[in-house]
């Protein structure tokens, strides 16, 4: 496993690593947005589905 000169964290050990390296901060960013997304998407539905059913 590769280690990060003057670190002490080997890369690819979970929180370590994203620390250390910084390029896991870009999938927990992208998977934020995507939950966001979804979650929007999910309340506009439901919202949808019940002023529809109140008419």
């Amino acid at each position: 496993m590769y280690k990060v000169p003057g670190s002490g964290v080997a890369v690819g050990t979970g929180i370590g690593s994203l620390a250390a390296t910084g390029a896991g901060v870009a999938w927990w960013v992208v998977a934020g947005v995507v939950l966001l997304v979804a979650g929007l998407i999910l309340t506009r539905a439901v919202r949808r589905r019940r002023a529809a059913g109140s008419e």
